[in-house]
């Protein structure tokens, strides 16, 4: 048999869900017995059960973001489990600094003879040769075909060739050679046994090179 409800009732079935609320706020736990028979099951309680039974078979969303990649470092290399520690940029095919380069930013070496050396593929280059030929701005002795008989050669800026023969008096103890010889073996002797780096026109070693020179020639000749 349903039950049917006054007025009245219905504007408490109304009101006391909000007074449960404001009594919960202000500490009050007890309700009387009229206010515990109204509050009956309603017919929507069903509906929300199904609601959330079909909630819990929905994917549940990550709770948080994938982690990004391990970000770069303040000294540009790679941070995290890279392993890798900055250190001074050297001349090894490595990466020492951390900054994704090899090699990089390293100056020439100046070489002693002049020139430099540079890092080409993890290894420093050779140092150009001082000379091919000669020592620049060395001399050598040589010999003209007239006058005095004597002269003084000088080694290029390259180190490549002698300059031209520019005539001298000859040393007093080579003078009398070259008087009595002029232009000759003679001469060249004398030039080497004073002490003198001579160039060698006749040939005295005998092998064959007469664009040479001999004798004292150590601060001239390339090594």
């Amino acid at each position: 048999m349903a039950r049917h409800r006054t007025p009245l009732q219905h504007a408490c079935r109304a009101v006391i869900p909000l007074a449960i609320v404001a009594a919960g706020a202000c500490g009050r736990t007890d309700l009387g017995p009229w206010e515990l028979a109204e509050l009956e099951p309603s017919a929507d309680a069903g509906t929300l059960g199904e609601d959330a039974a079909a909630d819990a078979t929905l994917p549940v969303a990550d709770a948080t973001p994938d982690a990004p990649a391990d970000a770069p470092s303040p000294e540009g290399g790679a941070g995290g489990s890279s392993g890798c520690t900055p250190a001074p940029e050297e001349c090894n095919g490595l990466d020492d600094d951390c900054n994704g380069v090899v090699d990089d930013g390293l100056p020439a070496e100046p070489c002693p003879g002049g020139g430099a050396r540079y890092c080409v593929a993890g290894r420093l280059s050779e140092c150009p040769k001082r000379c091919e030929v000669c020592i620049p701005g060395s001399e050598r002795v040589c010999q003209v075909a007239y006058c005095l008989y004597w002269g003084v050669q000088t080694c290029s800026a390259d180190g490549r060739s002698f300059g031209v023969c520019r005539e001298q008096s000859p040393p007093a103890q080579c003078k009398q050679a070259a008087k009595t010889h002029e232009r000759s073996a003679e001469l060249e002797q004398c030039c080497i046994d004073a002490g003198y780096c001579c160039r060698d026109e006749y040939d005295l070693d005998r092998d064959g090179d007469k664009s040479e020179h001999l004798g004292a020639c150590e601060a001239v000749t390339c090594e």
